[in-house]
């Protein structure tokens, strides 16, 4: 404000920052090309204005150079020069901005470093809690498998005993049943084992190999052999003495038996004698009683005796019809 009332009253322009503002005021008022430009340039070195030590702006007062130059040229330089001058105008503020920021970019930095070096042992702290966790981790579910694994066993351990104690009360009846099935068993055995070379085997049909047959028949006794020495039946020394006794028993029942089919044949032969001669006596008898006239008849002409005579008539005294 103080710079235009300046320049309204008729004074001179002053020399300093506050006239090169109004004067770029001045121009963007008129030209509005010249505002475009000038905004385009001041943004352009306010954007690099890092760039600003490194300008040297002696070549722009030779003459020889600006005689040289083409027209463009010269009003290039000019608007360099005119916006350096702005520049330099404005460098007090530049710089403590720039200070500022170079300041904030220096906290910044250091923040950033403490940042990432307390991220680095915060990563490390949080590596090693977590490696704890998954060592824990692993503990804690071996110990779950275990007391997991554990409690399957007891509960099968417990399906056991209850399917045990059902078996032994419906199986407790059968303990005399199983008890006279024992001695049975001994009893079929002693005989089996007595009788085994008797036994016949030429009609037994076998299917497949023979042999194969006679070694699951070999596997088959050894188990049974087993379970009879457990149940204590089918010692060697009983065996051997049951096995002489019966062998004697056998020559006894040979010999009555033998004896006792001489006896019947005898018995069949007395028989047979005894009934020839009563035969023979029952038939002199009759003879007597018929007189020597039927005799003849009879045994001389049979159809003679036969044609007047009926079946009644002929009869022997002991009352048995002769045939």
């Amino acid at each position: 404000m103080a710079d235009s009332s300046g320049r309204g009253a008729g004074k001179p322009p002053a020399v300093g920052p506050s006239t090169a503002r109004g004067a770029r005021s001045k121009g963007r008022t008129q030209d509005g090309s010249g505002l475009d430009k000038g905004n385009l340039q001041s943004t352009l070195l306010e954007g690099h204005d890092t760039a600003l030590s490194d300008l040297d702006l002696s070549a722009i007062h030779d003459k020889s150079v600006v005689r040289k130059t083409p027209q463009l040229k010269k009003k290039s330089k000019k608007a360099e020069l005119s916006s350096s001058s702005a520049v330099s105008e404005k460098s007090p503020d530049l710089l403590q901005a720039m200070e500022m920021m170079e300041s904030q970019t220096l906290l910044l930095t250091l923040l950033t470093v403490k940042m990432e070096n307390g991220l680095s042992a915060f990563e490390e702290q949080a590596e090693k809690n977590l490696e704890i966790l998954c060592k824990e981790k692993e503990k804690l579910q071996k110990k779950a498998y275990e007391l997991k694994r554990r409690l399957l066993l007891c509960q099968k351990k417990k399906e056991l005993e209850d399917f045990l104690d059902v078996q032994i009360e419906m199986l407790s009846p059968l303990e005399a049943v199983a008890s006279r099935f024992r001695e049975q068993y001994k009893t079929f055995a002693i005989a089996l084992d007595t009788t085994r070379h008797e036994l016949p085997v030429k009609s037994v049909h076998l299917d497949g190999d023979r042999q194969l047959f006679l070694d699951e028949l070999q596997q088959e006794l050894k188990t049974t052999r087993h379970l009879l020495g457990e149940l204590g039946i089918g010692s060697s020394e009983d065996n051997a003495k049951a096995f002489n006794v019966l062998r004697e028993l056998r020559e006894v029942i040979q010999k009555k038996d033998l004896e006792l089919r001489r006896s019947v044949d005898q018995v069949l032969e007395l028989s047979a004698e005894a009934s020839k001669e009563a035969a023979l006596i029952n038939q002199d008898v009759w003879e007597e009683a018929q007189g020597p006239e039927a005799l003849s008849r009879w045994y001389f002409n049979p159809k003679e005796a036969t044609d007047g005579e009926t079946q009644e008539e002929i009869r022997s005294p002991l009352g048995h019809d002769e045939l």
